[in-house]
């Protein structure tokens, strides 16, 4: 099983704000069977935007939540086509959404840390960036293989 499954990549999308991609992350999580309820993960996912900023690296954000209606924990990766502003102050163009139930309390960190290694290999940020639609399972291997090399999986 790869970190992020190729059916949890969306590349090459298209969104004007960060309300439509929290709409998009909360109808794909439902989609997806990965959340019962769409509104309560959008809920969550601006419930936890109210305890800080989620951008995490330059033009990357990870917006995550624990929420009741997560059946499992899950990684949503997705590339824009153009910048969209998320904050007042910055702009991103990925997005790294974890999904997890409410009591997935190590794990959640675990993940968290993982994401946040993976998010500091540049040539890889930029090779996502640069990928097209069709190409998931690609992304997926290669960011299986960045944690391999740096022992987390």
């Amino acid at each position: 099983m790869s970190f992020i499954e190729k059916y949890n990549i969306f590349l090459e999308n298209d969104f004007s704000s960060k309300d439509e991609l929290f709409d998009f992350i909360s109808n794909k999580s439902k989609e997806l069977n990965i959340s019962s309820s769409v509104s309560e993960v959008k809920d969550g996912l601006y419930d936890r935007e109210k305890d800080g900023n989620t951008v995490i690296a330059d033009m990357i954000a990870m917006p995550h939540a624990r929420i009741e209606s997560i059946n499992d924990l899950k990684v949503i990766l997705i590339s824009l086509k153009k910048p969209i502003l998320y904050n007042e102050e910055e702009s991103i163009d990925l997005a790294y959404s974890i999904l997890a139930p409410i009591d997935a309390n190590d794990e959640f960190i675990d993940i968290l840390m993982l994401v946040a290694i993976i998010v500091q290999d540049g040539e890889l940020q930029n090779v996502i960036r640069n990928s097209k639609a069709g190409e998931e399972e690609k992304i997926s291997n290669m960011i299986d293989e960045a944690l391999k090399i740096y022992n987390q999986i």
